[in-house]
């Protein structure tokens, strides 16, 4: 397995079963025809509650955890119109 180290602060948020996560991409691993996001996901504390990939197809970047979380609740709110 291949992994690309994010030098530069990239946050993620993504949905699943109609909660939004978000983490801290950490790297990307190479070995997909795409590349795929690490992630070390936080709870709305900060604390670490897993690393590894996101589980939804559908994510949503920012600079900082709370953009990748408006985005996200932003795009679902509108899908939901």
């Amino acid at each position: 397995m291949t992994i690309i180290a994010q030098n530069v602060p990239l946050w993620l948020a993504t949905a699943a079963d109609n909660e939004i996560m978000a983490g801290r991409v950490i790297g990307w691993q190479m070995d997909q025809m795409q590349p795929v996001p690490m992630v070390a996901w936080t709870d709305e504390t900060g604390q670490l509650t897993r690393i590894g990939h996101p589980v939804g197809p559908v994510v949503w970047l920012g600079d900082t955890r709370g953009e990748a979380i408006e985005s996200a609740q932003r795009e679902s709110r509108l899908a939901t119109l």
